[in-house]
């Protein structure tokens, strides 16, 4: 029997992806748990089974800050034939302290750019007309900086938010170009932007924590609330279109948000083929 098209949720076993895994699950969509930590991941999966009362969820190891474990996931789905009708890049990192990946890149900059991008080109091939692609960004983009030399960051540099904000305005211009890129293929490209959730992510590991927690947690978003963003975008079949008849891009709650001028006309935007290539061997696909 043909396996029924793939749903992917990456970092799945956190706050927002256990929520899309188990609403896609809910809504009767064949699930892939893309997760780091099997061990950790395991119990959270046998836990929505057994709330959906539901048996097509897979839990596969994904480590976004391997290059080589994207390779291997990436290879395992095309051995197997696999079609993927959405990809939801979830998974994300904000370290308090300056680490490098097995790749040697700064570990944020590795996870929520680097890895991400690479595992969205790798899973390109399993991926036809009607497919769509979800990538999570922050308002934090309006302060990150890149050009040049950007992903080279050392521990005397290192600033957390920094950090942060410079991969995610990375990913919006990688996602702006593989939107412009895959428009005529057909495979439609979002930015979801789910504010900011009460999730461990957050926590800047300081003695205020607690303050913080008291006066600030309240006003935050839950991960349902989260989530939303995200699962309306991979679930939506009515999305709305622009004058141009072309997806809005860039989500926030349940209405699509206008991307500034100096990200569109950003002079590094066009950069981000070549910046790929160097720094996972991966190419952008021709424009068609």
């Amino acid at each position: 029997m043909e396996n029924r098209p793939l749903y992917i949720v990456t970092g799945a076993s956190g706050g927002m992806g256990q929520v899309l895994t188990t609403e896609l699950l809910r809504r009767g969509y064949r699930t892939v748990m893309a997760c780091r930590d099997l061990k950790k991941s395991e119990p959270i999966r046998q836990r929505i089974l057994q709330r959906c009362s539901a048996t097509e969820l897979e839990l596969l190891p994904l480590d976004l800050a391997s290059l080589d474990s994207i390779r291997q996931f990436s290879e395992l789905l095309k051995q197997r034939d696999e079609t993927i009708s959405v990809l939801i890049n979830n998974a994300g990192s904000m370290n308090d302290s300056f680490r490098l990946s097995q790749d040697g890149f700064e570990m944020t900059t590795a996870v929520n750019y680097i890895g991400t991008a690479a595992l969205t080109l790798s899973l390109l091939p399993l991926m036809h007309s009607g497919s769509r692609i979800i990538n999570t960004l922050s308002c934090t983009h309006r302060i990150g900086q890149v050009g040049p030399g950007w992903t080279k960051v050392d521990r005397e540099h290192f600033a957390r938010f920094k950090c942060y904000g410079n991969s995610k305005l990375a990913l919006l211009l990688f996602s702006l170009e593989l939107e412009r890129t895959l428009r005529n293929r057909g495979i439609e490209v979002f930015a979801a932007d789910p504010g900011v959730v009460d999730t461990g992510m957050i926590t800047m590991h300081r003695w205020f924590d607690p303050i913080t927690d008291l006066l600030f947690r309240p006003l935050i978003k839950s991960p349902e609330k989260g989530a939303a963003t995200a699962l309306k975008l991979a679930t939506d079949e009515t999305i709305a279109k622009d004058e141009t008849n072309t997806p809005n891009l860039y989500w926030m709650g349940e209405k699509p948000k206008k991307i500034s001028e100096h990200v569109l006309t950003h002079p590094y935007r066009a950069e981000i083929r070549n910046e790929l290539f160097r720094l996972t061997g991966l190419q952008m696909p021709p424009e068609q």
